[in-house]
């Protein structure tokens, strides 16, 4: 087995074999659940409130000086003035008091009195009213113009295709988008401990000894190898339950709509998995050369956040990158190496990178790639003993004669 694979296979079964690597792996997950499930609570107790303040449970009065409500609306007890309204709340022969007073028209404001014991802290009084006011004018317009008011028109648009058929821009992207987010994902979690992974020997001072038995080529590339398989490895835990899900699922109204929107472009599949490969390489690669330059850990995350804001930066001019018409800060971000990683796949899933950009983006990584990894070897030959933040060096030392 060559000194690569034996790096590779020992860095990939240790970090396997630590009850933090799965803790940390299944962190996320449980935290995305976790989000989701406080948001589904937190609506839920929402529409408990709302429902709370419905009209049928309450004694309700209303002084309509505006005119809009008929005289014979069965959910309201008319009150003469807002006098005998606040009167009626104070004397609790009213639960909930609404006042519209005759200038309705230019102020469009409504007052509503309610008692302070039976108020909570968010009141959702307004919001049965202003179903009760829609319903009440909606009695004087015409049905078809209540979709235009509501701006519940439905627009449906149509793309066709060169030959003429019907296509869907959106549908084409959605798969090559989820990888972007892949992408986002394995540098955000795994970020740190790219970087870690030569930071670790100098801390520990035991790089040099290391470098007597094997080559800095060698340990570099082992560990590089290892670390983008563990990153692969946790985005298919995290990855593997929301396909299940999905197929468990799949009859769902929600489900089946974003299933039956999905339009399979191969071609931009394809050249977003190898993007992801190439862009990930180039990112390990950078992690791992300010990994070479630092002595600790707290070191080199002082400086990890710089690599990550330069690869995120097209997230920044996100609109960029809708536009038929690329302008010159979306060609700078799509071949500047750091950014060119989310630029270009953001480009190629929504159509807008020609073929032969794609070629170049691809080249762009490729050699952005091989020359960080060339600069890290270098670095870590010749800086592993170094246990203070040194200045980049990458060719021969001189040689100092004393005097």
């Amino acid at each position: 087995m060559s000194k690569i694979g034996i790096v590779f296979k020992f860095e990939t079964i240790r970090q396997l074999k630590k009850p933090s690597f799965w803790i940390s792996l299944l962190l996320l997950p449980v935290a995305i659940l976790s989000i989701f499930g406080l948001s589904a609570l937190q609506s839920t107790s929402i529409e408990d409130n709302i429902s709370g303040t419905d009209f049928s449970e309450k004694k309700v009065g209303l002084t309509d000086e505006a005119g809009i409500f008929s005289e014979e609306n069965p959910m309201f007890v008319k009150v003469e003035s807002e006098e005998k309204g606040i009167e009626s709340i104070n004397n609790k022969s009213l639960d909930l008091y609404y006042y519209v007073p005759a200038n309705f028209a230019s102020q469009a404001s409504v007052k509503i009195y309610d008692r302070a014991e039976d108020t909570r802290l968010m009141s959702f009084n307004q919001i049965p009213f202003a179903s009760a006011l829609k319903a009440e004018i909606y009695k004087h317009i015409d049905p078809k113009d209540i979709a235009i008011i509501e701006n519940n028109v439905q627009y449906e648009t149509i793309d066709l295709d060169e030959e003429g058929k019907p296509t869907s821009v959106m549908g084409r992207a959605i798969i090559p988008l989820a990888i972007l987010v892949v992408f986002y994902i394995l540098i955000c979690v795994f970020g740190n401990r790219l970087t870690m992974a030569l930071v670790e020997e100098k801390e520990n001072r035991i790089s040099e000894m290391i470098l007597t038995s094997i080559s800095a080529k060698s340990l570099v590339i082992g560990k590089i190898l290892s670390l983008i398989v563990l990153g692969f490895v946790q985005i298919a835990v995290f990855v593997i339950p929301i396909i299940a899900g999905v197929i468990i699922y799949r009859d769902n109204p929600m489900v089946a709509s974003i299933l039956s929107s999905i339009q399979l472009d191969p071609w931009a599949i394809i050249s977003n998995l190898l993007l992801l490969v190439l862009s990930y390489f180039l990112f390990a690669g950078a992690c791992t050369l300010t990994g070479s330059l630092v002595p600790t850990a707290r070191d080199a995350s002082q400086y990890i956040g710089i690599a990550i804001m330069g690869t995120i930066m097209p997230l920044i001019f996100f609109q960029n990158f809708f536009s038929t018409d690329p302008n010159i800060v979306t060609y700078i971000l799509s071949y500047f190496p750091l950014s060119a990683p989310i630029a270009l796949m953001l480009r190629n899933a929504v159509g807008s990178l020609p073929t032969y950009e794609l070629i170049l983006g691809i080249l762009d990584l490729a050699i952005s790639s091989s020359v960080i990894l060339w600069l890290t070897v270098r670095s870590f030959q010749k800086n592993a003993i170094n246990f203070s933040v040194v200045k980049p060096h990458f060719g021969k030392r001189k040689s100092w004669k004393r005097a």
